[in-house]
């Protein structure tokens, strides 16, 4: 769409979650008749200038929109925005502090070896959040994190034996936000240099955990990668069958640690919810049996185990 004979603007707003549209903005009213064409650069530098400020205002109370515009001559080729928007305020790049237990920043064979796939990284800088960003050194998909001083791996994040690096840079979504048009350069200036590290190999590997919750197995002592074998009676395995999903059961059952522990959770909901009919039922009529069974049956269950007495789970 052509801007009063002399150039032209394309906004696009951007959205998280994939969704994108892009809009065509006409910057100037009227015809070349009725409007003065811009006579140099300098004129159109401030045509796409006053066309992004309008949009930037205009989207300036929507959440989760950024704007971005490109501002093309009437042949098509694009002004660079160093030209006409002012440049954004420049930032000191955060310094790397620790990978793990180690201090500073190393890349190359020298790379520390941290002892857990639940390791944590962190770089300081000024005011601000930080955005990390980490991948695996095989050229894999990065990946970013933010909203933390200190970015903590979690369960099935990293993988035993694999080598990995990762980079901070300050956040400036607030600046972005901030509804001024301004012109942010996507270059490597802002970000830390690149800082690596081996996770040994020896460590737990947590990506089998699933969706049991990482406490729920540090409390029952268990490895996610290991599996452990226990010994059921009749009436075990029958109570095992009732109050949790495990299908078929057996005198002698294997099973890895995230399993055990899914089913003790299940036991312990089974039990809350069996407390719960008890409570609301008729005292005429004869009161259904309360979770007491259950709950014994998790406890020698955790006790096998090598976990608590009485879990928490």
């Amino acid at each position: 769409m052509t801007l009063a004979g002399s150039g032209r603007t394309r906004t696009v707003l951007r959205w998280p979650a994939v969704l994108a549209t892009i809009a065509c903005v006409l910057a100037a009213a009227g015809s070349a008749s009725a409007r003065a064409t811009p006579g140099g650069d300098a004129a159109l530098y401030a045509q796409c200038r006053n066309a992004m400020q309008e949009i930037t205002d205009d989207y300036r109370d929507a959440d989760n929109v950024s704007v971005a515009m490109v501002c093309e001559r009437p042949d098509g080729t694009s002004v660079d925005p160093k030209l006409w928007l002012p440049a954004a305020p420049a930032r000191t790049a955060p310094t790397p502090a620790m990978t793990g237990d180690h201090r500073g920043c190393v890349a190359g064979p020298g790379r520390p070896v941290v002892g857990t796939t639940l390791t944590t990284v962190w770089a300081t800088s000024g005011p601000g959040e930080i955005i990390y960003e980490y991948q695996p050194l095989d050229g894999s998909e990065t990946i970013d994190s933010s909203g933390s001083r200190v970015l903590e791996f979690g369960p099935g994040d990293l993988a035993p034996g694999g080598s990995y690096r990762w980079r901070a840079r300050v956040d400036d979504t607030a600046d972005r936000a901030s509804g001024q048009a301004t012109f942010y350069p996507d270059d490597e200036q802002a970000w830390s240099p690149w800082c690596e590290f081996t996770v040994a190999a020896d460590a737990v590997d947590y990506r089998p955990l699933g969706d049991v919750s990482l406490e729920a197995l540090n409390e029952l002592g268990l490895r996610p990668d290991r599996q452990y074998a226990l010994s059921l009676s009749s009436r075990q395995q029958r109570l095992l069958r009732e109050g949790t999903d495990v299908g078929r059961t057996s005198a002698r059952m294997t099973l890895t640690g995230p399993r055990w522990a899914d089913l003790l959770i299940q036991l312990t909901e089974s039990a809350f919810l069996a407390d719960e009919v008890a409570a609301e039922a008729d005292e005429e009529d004869s009161a259904p049996p309360d979770g007491t069974v259950y709950r014994e049956l998790v406890d020698v269950l955790s006790i096998e185990l090598g976990g608590p007495r009485h879990p928490k789970i």
